[in-house]
């Protein structure tokens, strides 16, 4: 019963802050820079995710109940279908992430699919920013995924038991309503995305690969707006 309470506590304060979060973020790119609000971010999100692990061992809570587990269980052969199915979204992904990065034509192409007036000021602008963004994705793929996936779908199970599609909903909803400060669209989008990578996660049982996907999708927004002055 502590536990339930315990992380439902700690989960809706997150909620709540990500809202209030929607109206302050534009101020503090503008008041602290790109730079400062980057590193303000992945101490935030570290320090939320250490003291969820801490309280997933303080709890005895099943590594493999949180996604931590290595691989699908054996046998599963549903499971292992999508792992080997995420494996191959990883490559093809990774491989689009270097095309992004290395091409100034495909960045001009996908620059109107990313002209939000909160896109244009959170993603990077120059080469040194653009640095940064690699610890900002991949602390977004490992703390986001754990925290929204692997710990808030454990809690929600303690509140209702449903098939997995509709658990996977109300993990993109929470996960949308998270990403408030993006505006409806930025919402409806995450929501959407968090749907998906929840579904991946319940049918396979293991996080490690729908983190790789979620920092691959930050990485790939991360050279968008980068101008490269001899080509761009």
């Amino acid at each position: 019963m502590l536990e339930q309470v315990v992380f439902t506590i700690i989960l809706m304060y997150l909620l709540i802050v990500q809202l209030f979060n929607a109206r302050l973020m534009k101020p503090m790119i503008e008041a602290l820079g790109r730079d400062r609000v980057y590193e303000q971010t992945v101490k935030s999100a570290w320090g939320l995710c250490l003291l969820l692990i801490a309280l997933v061992f303080l709890f005895q809570v099943p590594l493999e109940q949180v996604g931590l587990g290595f691989a699908p269980a054996a046998g599963d052969m549903r499971a292992w279908k999508f792992f080997f199915f995420t494996t191959i979204l990883i490559s093809g992904m990774v491989a689009f992430y270097l095309l992004v990065k290395t091409s100034p034509a495909l960045r001009r192409w996908l620059r109107p699919y990313y002209e939000l007036e909160i896109e244009r000021l959170i993603l990077p602008r120059t080469s040194q920013e653009a640095k940064a963004w690699g610890a900002i994705s991949w602390t977004a793929g490992v703390t986001e995924e754990f925290i929204f996936r692997g710990v808030l779908l454990y809690t929600v199970t303690f509140y209702i038991d449903v098939p997995l599609p509709w658990l996977a909903l109300v993990g993109g909803a929470m996960f949308g309503l998270a990403h408030a400060y993006q505006g409806i669209r930025g919402i409806l989008v995450t929501g959407i995305v968090g749907w998906g990578l929840g579904y991946l996660y319940l049918v396979m049982g293991i996080l490690w690969p729908i983190m790789i996907l979620h920092a691959l999708l930050d990485l790939i927004a991360g050279p968008i707006h980068v101008v490269d002055s001899k080509t761009d």
